[in-house]
């Protein structure tokens, strides 16, 4: 039964991340490690107890829905007890103690409620469980769920700020996804965005495609494909490739950009292949006749 014991701390694990999200499982990391490794046993003890009735399947596993409910409910209260005594930095997005009024990695000015004031439904009352981000009671969007969105909007306006300022020459994106980012990194300013699905995330590079021939990006060089586009822009040659887009994460595309020249120019024409005209003929036949002679 090991393996299950396994099975069951790998998905509770993924679970506990799933639930509370990331900075605060940062915080609770430490006691619910140890509350998985005890539900882990607790389950393989119950799997075990009924594999050696030999039910059915189904009912082994019937089994462990209960135990993986209660370890939720117990993960969920204890994120909730920590968030008490913790507040959000909404600019590096690192959890802080509440007695904190500026957060001590970046500076930011921190929020005056904690998590799991934030988690407080603002019409009925209820606290609800931190992460939660709708009122479990009445169904009210909740203070930090509010928070979050509008820290988002800023960071959006600062991304599309930025690609006024360095990539005005290129349609703005305006695709979908989530979390936009842009970074300049050498000669290259690269932009990815986050969807839910892979599928979504190719379905939006391959229209951001049309979207650039339709502004004038063409193929061009000694070597034209589809997956880099040009324009030419009062002498300067702008780029996007769009071949490197899934060299990562197969849901959160990346488009390069910079200022560069395909292979053999932008205006490269293929060279004509020679004809031969009536002189060359006569003079390959003189040759010719020239061997039979001899």
């Amino acid at each position: 039964m090991s393996f299950l014991k396994n099975m069951v701390k790998d998905s509770i694990r993924k679970g506990i991340g799933d639930a509370i999200g990331d900075a605060v499982k940062e915080v609770v990391e430490p006691a619910a490690t140890q509350i998985v490794n005890k539900a882990a046993s607790t389950i393989e003890q119950v799997a075990e107890k009924e594999a050696q009735k030999e039910e059915a399947k189904t009912s082994v596993f019937g089994g462990l829905e209960g135990a993986f409910a209660n370890l939720e409910k117990t993960v969920m209260g204890y994120a909730t007890e920590v968030g008490k005594n913790v507040k959000m930095c909404p600019g590096c997005g690192q959890p802080v103690s509440a007695d904190k009024k500026f957060c001590p990695t970046c500076g930011t000015q921190l929020p005056e409620e904690t998590l799991a004031q934030g988690a407080v439904c603002p019409s009925c009352g209820k606290q609800n469980d931190v992460g939660t981000r709708f009122c479990a009671e009445c169904g009210t969007k909740l203070p930090l769920a509010v928070q979050e969105e509008q820290q988002q909007a800023q960071r959006d306006a600062q991304v599309w700020a930025l690609w006024d300022a360095h990539l005005a020459n290129y349609p703005k994106w305006d695709l979908g996804g989530k979390e936009p980012c842009l970074e300049c990194e050498g000669e290259y300013v690269r932009f990815y965005v986050t969807f839910n699905t892979d599928f979504a995330a190719q379905a939006a590079i391959k229209q951001y495609g049309a979207v650039l021939k339709e502004n004038g990006f063409t193929t061009a060089g000694q070597y034209p494909t589809e997956c880099h586009l040009y324009k030419m822009v009062n002498g300067q040659c702008y780029h996007v490739d769009l071949e490197h887009c899934f060299d990562g994460d197969s849901d959160c595309p990346t488009i390069y950009f910079n200022i560069q020249e395909p292979t053999g120019g932008f205006n490269y024409v293929k060279p004509e292949e020679k004809k031969m005209d009536l002189d060359d003929l006569k003079e390959g036949f003189g040759a010719l006749k020239g061997l039979f002679k001899k």
